[in-house]
């Protein structure tokens, strides 16, 4: 049912090319900085530092402190200051310049959580037109994402996710690299509401890894060196149940499309609450 591996996933499919970094003026700032350059370095992506707040010299220079700050000091971005909601910047800033990745971050224990990856972050998720990228607790000197696991629906948006998270794992020189399906089973439900069959549970599992590696290398994932993992769907959390049991460091899935979407069974209404009780750092993709 899975199959361990220190190996990366090879693959020359590019990823992203342009990003909207957020740069609150926080405590945490020169981290997220530094873990955006970090990331879009490697992905040889262009950074497009956004400040939400009023423009004003004050600010600017400010803001052009911080940058020489931090690791795109040797990097000049395009540095935007633009007044107005900041999910709304956000979202604006990255349909003018067509950029496919915007990035914030924040770190749980500082009282401006909220304000990152609360109603802002929830709205980034649910109206951005790219992919999104949050970093749960950023570190002025990134840490290595040695874990990578990437949710798995069998829809065709799907399909790209599974090509990221192949990039990702590649150029970050992942040690592992998990794709994750949950399923239900009215079978394994009986069996567990009688006496349990391992034949039977041990066949039905064998079955759903079969349908996700073909779903992978329906994807065009040819090189085999991942680690596959069918999860029996108990509840809402098992997803993220997986990723807190495997200390995952980056943690990717499909945006949502429909009610019944993997994104809104582990990610209901109360996405500020779930946001919060994220166990690694999200890779939100379109």
């Amino acid at each position: 049912m899975d199959r361990q591996t220190h190996s990366k996933v090879e693959t020359d499919k590019p990823i992203f090319k342009k990003a909207v970094v957020a740069a609150a003026f926080s405590p945490r700032l020169t981290a997220v900085l530094n873990e955006a350059h970090r990331i879009l370095r490697l992905l040889g992506a262009w950074p497009i530092i956004v400040h939400v707040g009023e423009e004003k010299p004050t600010t600017r220079i400010r803001l052009e402190e911080a940058i020489d700050q931090s690791n795109f000091h040797d990097h000049p971005p395009i540095c935007i200051v633009q007044d107005g909601a900041p999910a709304d910047v956000l979202i604006n800033v990255a349909k003018q310049y067509d950029a496919d990745l915007i990035i914030a971050g924040a770190l749980a224990k500082e009282g401006l959580f909220k304000y990152y990856l609360g109603s802002v972050a929830r709205s980034i998720a649910r109206y951005a037109p790219c992919s999104v990228l949050l970093f749960t607790e950023p570190q002025a000197k990134p840490r290595l994402i040695e874990r990578i696991q990437c949710a798995v629906e069998y829809r065709e948006d799907s399909k790209k996710a599974v090509n990221v998270a192949a990039c990702f794992a590649n150029y970050l020189e992942s040690s592992t690299l998990y794709f994750t399906h949950s399923f239900t089973s009215s079978e394994i439900k009986e069996e567990k509401q009688q006496q349990i069959n391992s034949d039977i549970i041990r066949t039905i599992y064998q079955n759903e890894d079969s349908k996700l590696k073909k779903f992978i290398s329906e994807s065009g994932i040819t090189d085999d060196r991942y680690v596959t993992r069918c999860l029996y769907d108990q509840s809402l959390s098992t997803t993220l149940d997986f990723t807190r049991e495997t200390n995952v460091d980056l943690f990717i899935i499909t945006g949502p499309k429909d009610p019944f979407s993997l994104w809104n069974r582990i990610f209901p209404q109360d996405l500020e609450l779930a946001l919060q009780h994220l166990p690694s750092d999200l890779l939100l993709i379109r």
